[in-house]
């Protein structure tokens, strides 16, 4: 009875180890017009919050072209307030095609 026990703890902290895995994070977007590899700068114009059935994600728009997007939950708790006040963002962006970037920063005035 104790081998029985002990090999179905085995198997079910095996099989539970098998489910849980690290969730990916994707920040990307199209670049606007001025977009260079390294730090990019701009005023965040609004935001907007989707969900598509699995995932959410976070577009913004800036007021000099483009937007970005991500479902990292961080790089979103950063951005909002940006977006309601209309204040200076930056995002360092590692590669232009498809458009990467991987550090956000705020800044707390216009």
């Amino acid at each position: 009875m104790i081998v029985k026990s002990t090999l179905l703890v085995v198997i079910l902290l095996l099989g539970s180890l098998v489910v849980a895995e690290a969730q990916s994070y994707v920040s990307s977007g199209v670049a606007g017009p001025q977009t260079v590899l390294g730090w990019n700068f701009a005023h965040a114009a609004n935001c907007v919050v989707h969900y598509d059935g699995v995932t959410t994600w976070l577009y913004f728009f800036p007021q000099e072209g483009g937007y970005g997007y991500t479902n990292n939950p961080g790089f979103g708790l950063i951005l909002a307030p940006a977006c309601q006040t209309g204040n200076l963002i930056a995002v360092f962006v590692y590669s232009l095609n498809p458009l990467l970037w991987n550090q956000v920063l705020t800044y707390t005035f216009q």
